[in-house]
C-alpha cells in the first residue's frame, strides 16, 4: 500500500534481491493505495484474484478478515518460521493476535508525533517543544497570519485515513484512546473525547480555510512549505525537508504528543503495525513467504530499507542492534537521528484505536474504513456543531455500524 514512487523503488529492491538469492520462488509487486485499499482489495478477494501476500493495518485486517475464509488465512505456522530468524517486538505482533492464531507478519512500525518548523517559534519567541495542548493552542494562535497565507497548525479536517489517524491521536492525548468497552460497545461520548473535539475545533480555526480537503500530502506540505507551524504526522518527510523546505534538518521539531496541563490526558499516540496477511493456503506458496519475510527482515536488508524507504516513516518490528545501526547510518536519517530517535522512544507510549479493550472489536473494520472520527469533525467544522454534538454523532455513527 506504500504508493509513493521512493516506497515502491525500495521495496523493489528487495523482491529483486529476493529473487536472485532463492530462484525457485517469484514475488512480484504489486501497489494499491490506502485511498482505494478497502473497496478494492475486497473486490479483488471476491474476484478470485486477490494477492498471496497483502499488507496489512489492524483495522484493514479485521475489515478483511470479516470475508471469511476466502480471505486472510491464519499466519501462525508462517510466523513461527520467520520468529526462528529475528526476535519481533511483541506490541506489533499482539494487534494480530486473535481465536489462538497470528493473523499477520509483522513488517515496520509507525506512530505519530507532533512536528513543527523550529525557526517559525524561535522567530516569534515562543519557547519549544510545545508540552501541553494549553502551549500548541497559545503557539497556533500566536503563529496564525492568514492574511499572509500561514497557519499556526495544519489540521486534516476532512473524511480521509489523515483525518481518522490525527483526530484520534489527539484523543488519546486527552484520554479517550479506549473507545469500545470489553464487550465492543461505543463508549467515546465521554468527557475526555469532549475536551478533545473542543480543542481540535480551536486548533482548526488556526488552519489553512482549505484542510476539509486535507489528506497525508497536503498536511505534509503544509509544514514543508513554510504554510503551517505545526502538524500531527509521522516522521515521514525528510527528504522533503532537505529539498524543499530551504531549512536545514536542525530546524525541525519533533516531540511527543502534547498532553493537557491539569493533568487527565496521558502520553499517547496513535501507533501502527504494518504487518503481511497470507491469503492463501498453498504451502509451496506459504514456504516462500516465510523464505520472504525471514530475507526482508534480515538486519542487512531490513536496515537498509528501512534508512533508505522513506527515512523517519518506518519504525522497526525486530529487536536488533544491527538493524538500527544500520538504519541509521542512512544518507538523509543520519542527519535527522535526533527527530528519528523521539519516535523510537514513544513507541511504548502508543496504543491503536479498537485494540485496546481485552479482545479486538470487529466492528473497528467500519470505524476505520468509513473514517468514523474524520467524519465528526468535518461535521463540526462544516456545520459549526458543538464538540458535544460532534462526539455524539460520533457514537451514533459507530452505534450504526453492521
Amino acid at each position: 500500500m506504500e504508493q509513493p514512487p521512493s516506497r515502491v523503488e525500495a521495496m523493489q529492491v528487495v523482491v529483486d534481491k529476493f529473487n536472485e538469492k532463492y530462484p525457485q520462488y517469484r514475488m512480484k509487486q504489486n501497489v494499491v493505495g490506502w485511498g482505494e485499499a478497502f473497496t478494492r482489495v475486497p473486490a479483488q478477494i471476491e474476484a478470485g484474484v486477490g494477492v498471496d501476500l497483502q499488507q496489512a493495518i489492524p483495522g484493514f485486517f479485521v475489515y478483511v478478515r470479516e470475508m471469511g475464509p476466502k480471505g486472510v488465512k491464519p499466519a501462525t505456522s508462517v510466523y513461527e518460521q520467520v520468529a526462528k530468524e529475528v526476535k519481533f517486538i511483541d506490541a506489533y505482533v499482539d494487534q494480530y493476535r486473535a481465536d489462538g492464531e497470528i493473523w499477520a507478519i509483522p513488517a515496520f512500525g509507525m506512530l505519530e508525533l507532533l512536528m513543527y518548523n523550529k525557526k517559525h517559534f524561535e522567530e516569534a519567541g515562543i519557547p519549544h517543544p510545545p508540552k501541553t495542548t494549553e502551549d500548541v493552542l497559545a503557539a497556533a494562535k500566536k503563529l496564525n497570519d492568514p492574511e499572509n497565507d500561514r497557519y499556526g497548525f495544519a489540521l486534516p479536517a476532512s473524511d480521509t485515513l489523515a483525518g481518522t489517524q490525527s483526530i484520534y491521536t489527539w484523543m488519546g492525548a486527552f484520554g479517550g484512546k479506549k473507545i469500545f468497552d470489553d464487550s465492543c460497545k461505543p463508549i467515546v461520548n465521554n468527557p475526555q473525547n469532549k475536551r478533545a473535539y473542543s480543542f481540535l475545533k480551536e486548533l482548526a480555526s488556526y488552519s489553512p480555510p482549505d484542510i476539509g480537503s486535507y489528506a497525508w500530502a497536503e498536511v505534509e506540505g503544509s509544514l514543508v512549505s513554510g504554510r503551517a507551524s505545526m502538524i500531527t504526522f509521522k516522521n515521514a518527510f525528510m527528504n522533503a525537508w532537505i529539498n524543499d523546505s530551504g531549512l536545514g534538518p536542525n530546524d525541525l521539531g519533533a516531540a511527543p504528543i502534547p498532553v493537557p496541563k491539569d493533568g487527565s490526558g496521558e502520553r499517547f499516540s496513535l501507533a501502527y503495525s504494518n504487518a503481511f496477511m497470507v491469503m492463501t493456503d498453498d504451502p509451496k506458496k506459504q514456504e516462500g513467504i516465510a523464505k520472504f519475510m525471514s530475507f526482508w527482515l534480515s538486519p542487512e536488508i531490513y536496515g537498509e530499507w528501512l534508512g533508505n524507504s522513506e527515512p523517519g516513516l518506518f519504525l522497526p518490528v525486530t529487536d536488533d542492534a544491527k538493524t538500527n545501526e544500520i538504519m541509521f547510518s542512512a544518507p538523509v536519517l543520519s542527519q535527522f537521528k535526533a527527530q528519528h530517535q523521539t519516535s523510537l522512544d514513544e513507541a511504548p507510549y502508543t496504543g491503536m484505536y479498537g485494540f485496546m479493550q481485552n479482545n479486538y472489536c470487529p466492528k473497528v473494520g467500519q470505524f476505520e474504513g468509513q473514517n468514523f472520527t474524520a467524519k465528526a469533525m468535518e461535521k463540526m467544522i462544516v456545520e459549526d456543531i458543538s464538540p458535544d454534538e460532534a462526539v455524539g454523532y460520533l457514537e451514533e455513527l459507530m452505534l450504526s455500524a453492521k
